[in-house]
């Protein structure tokens, strides 16, 4: 005779498996509208970025090839810069750069030739409670 512990241990693995599988209400709803990242390229893991083209200004490099950009973070974890950025762009509607500076990844943004017009866009972004600082760049 099948002892009710085997029994208790089969019925609950069938119910594992068939409740996994379930999908949800949210997920019918978002089937299909997943959200999906740009593919990764080499650029993740440079050094440096390509910040010639400045958000708010025509001439982004200044004197002595000297650029101010926004840095937002510091990650060490792929996956979490990935998902940050992503949360990033979504909120503040600029191109978040990925700059690998070992060990961590750095997200930026922008790119002035005027300190005051990157500390100017940072409080702008501190007026909607998102935190950055402006870094220098010597390109």
């Amino acid at each position: 005779m099948i002892s009710m512990q085997r029994v208790w241990i089969v019925l609950s693995f069938a119910a594992f498996v068939v409740v996994g599988n379930a999908q949800t209400p949210v997920d019918t709803l978002l089937q299909g509208k997943e959200y999906k990242l740009s593919p990764l390229d080499s650029t993740y893991r440079s050094k440096g970025a390509n910040y010639d083209k400045a958000a708010g200004s025509s001439d982004a490099l200044g004197k002595d090839n000297v650029v101010y950009v926004l840095q937002f973070d510091a990650i060490a974890d792929f996956d979490a810069a990935q998902s940050r950025r992503a949360d990033l762009q979504r909120r503040t509607g600029l191109a978040i750069q990925m700059v690998f500076d070992s060990p961590f990844y750095k997200l930026r943004a922008g790119g002035w030739a005027k300190k005051e017009d990157a500390d100017e866009q940072a409080r702008q972004l501190s007026d909607n409670h998102v935190q950055t600082f402006v870094v220098k760049i010597q390109k």
